[in-house]
C-alpha cells in the first residue's frame, strides 16, 4: 500500500509501523500490555517478546490473551484513523477485558471458563 508516512503515529519513538511495532514494541502498545500485568524489554525479537509474555501470564489460555489484546490495540488505532476516536490505554483494557469474558463465557471448554473469569476479575 502507497503511503505519505509508514512511520508509527501512537508514539513518540516515530518508528516504522511493522507487526512487532504495532503490538510490541510501540510504547501505546506495552502500555496496553503493562495494564494487564504484563512487562517486557522491546529489545528482544518478537518470537522471544511472545515466549516470554506466555512465561509471564503462566495460564492455560495464554494464546487467548495474546490475540483478544493484539486485537484490543488494532481496534483502537484502526477507531483512531478511520473515526477520530483518541486511543486511551484504558479503552484497550476494557476492551480486552469485554472480549475475554465474551469468548470465556461462551467459546471456550466449561473447564477453563472459571479460571479464565478469576484471571480477568484480578483485573477489577
Amino acid at each position: 500500500m502507497i503511503m505519505d508516512s509508514y512511520t508509527c503515529e501512537l508514539c513518540i519513538l516515530q518508528k516504522r509501523e511493522t507487526v512487532a511495532h504495532l503490538f510490541l514494541k510501540c510504547n501505546f502498545a506495552k502500555a496496553c500490555w503493562s495494564s494487564i500485568g504484563v512487562i517486557f524489554a522491546t529489545t528482544r525479537e518478537p518470537l522471544h517478546i511472545l515466549n516470554l509474555i506466555r512465561r509471564k501470564l503462566n495460564v492455560s489460555f495464554f494464546m487467548e490473551i495474546i490475540v483478544i489484546m493484539t486485537w484490543s490495540i488494532w481496534t483502537i488505532r484502526n477507531d483512531w484513523t478511520f473515526n477520530c476516536k483518541a486511543p486511551t490505554v484504558q479503552e484497550v483494557k476494557r476492551r480486552f477485558v469485554v472480549e475475554l469474558r465474551t469468548i470465556s463465557l461462551h467459546r471456550a471448554k466449561p473447564s477453563m471458563a472459571p479460571a479464565m473469569l478469576n484471571w480477568i476479575d484480578s483485573f477489577k
